[in-house]
């Protein structure tokens, strides 16, 4: 991948497909039952897993601020921005938004310091804190309205 990556630089090519290297990888596994770690670089599940707030901002905002190729070159469909109790605001944000949910500033602020209380801990699984910490918040801005209008 280092040829493949500085292929302009280096002036070599390989004559490799390397968008077939993750499939091939998981064919080999499949066969072999023999899996790669989960960080092995390029054919991990977590090649392309971000969990720290700031790789998560930075991969968001330029995605080649932590990844020196992309996902597509090795075969991998896309990175993936795993939640966790490092997680940061951007990270939670974009994943609310990939689920459908929208939330307005404040919103988000009580629902981000409630998953990571709750990521803390982590005695149950992270979607179920996700939207445990997302109900939570909610329920208090609706109750706030509910007083206010009332």
């Amino acid at each position: 991948m280092g040829l493949k990556v500085r292929e302009d630089e280096l002036d070599h090519h390989t004559g490799v497909r390397s968008e077939r290297l993750y499939r091939a990888s998981r064919l080999l596994s499949y066969l072999t039952g023999i899996h790669p770690q989960p960080n092995k670089a390029i054919v991990g599940r977590n090649a392309f897993a971000h969990e720290a707030g700031i790789h998560q901002h930075g991969v968001l905002k330029d995605p080649s601020t932590y990844e020196i190729m992309t996902p597509e070159m090795v075969g991998v469909p896309q990175s993936k921005l795993v939640l966790g109790k490092h997680s940061g605001r951007h990270g939670l944000e974009a994943r609310l938004r990939e689920l459908g949910y929208t939330l307005e500033q404040e919103e988000l602020d009580r629902v981000a310091a409630s998953f990571k209380e709750l990521a803390d801990q982590k005695k149950e699984s992270l979607m179920r804190i996700l939207f445990r910490s997302l109900i939570m918040a909610s329920w208090r801005t609706f109750l706030r309205r509910t007083v206010l209008i009332t």
